[in-house]
C-alpha cells in the first residue's frame, strides 16, 4: 500500500469523502459555474435577491444547476471578480498613461531639436 494515495478499499467502505472535502468540491463546482455565468448576470441576480429577501441563506441564482451556495460564497467570488478586474484595468491604464508620456516627450525633442 502507498502512503502518498490511499487504497481502493478505502474509498469503497465509506462511501463516501469526509465533509471538508465535499464542501471544498461543491464551492469549486459552485465558483465554476458562477465563473460560466460572468460578473454582471451574477451582480444583477445577487443584488435582486437581496432586495427581495435580505435574509437569505443561500444564493438562488445557480439553482438550474442544481447548486446553492451560501450567499457569503457568492458575495466573496463578487468582490474577488471585481479586484481582478480592477487590477487587469489598472495595468492597461498605466501602460497606456506611460507609452503617452513617452510619446509627448519624444515629440516635444522632436520640435527643440527641429524648431
Amino acid at each position: 500500500m502507498n502512503v502518498a494515495s490511499p487504497s481502493q478499499e478505502m474509498h469503497d467502505a465509506g462511501g463516501s469523502l469526509p465533509a471538508f472535502v465535499e464542501r471544498a468540491r461543491d464551492d469549486a463546482q459552485c465558483r465554476a459555474a458562477l465563473a460560466r455565468i460572468g460578473y454582471s448576470n451574477v451582480k444583477a441576480a445577487y443584488a435582486e435577491q437581496l432586495r427581495a429577501d435580505a435574509d437569505a441563506d443561500t444564493f438562488r441564482g445557480l439553482e438550474r444547476e442544481n447548486l446553492s451556495p451560501p450567499m457569503d460564497l457568492v458575495r466573496d467570488w463578487l468582490k474577488t471578480e471585481r479586484k481582478r478586474g480592477f487590477a487587469n484595468v489598472r495595468w492597461t491604464f498605466l501602460g497606456t498613461m506611460l507609452v503617452t508620456i513617452v510619446t509627448g516627450l519624444a515629440f516635444a525633442a522632436a520640435y527643440s531639436l527641429l524648431g
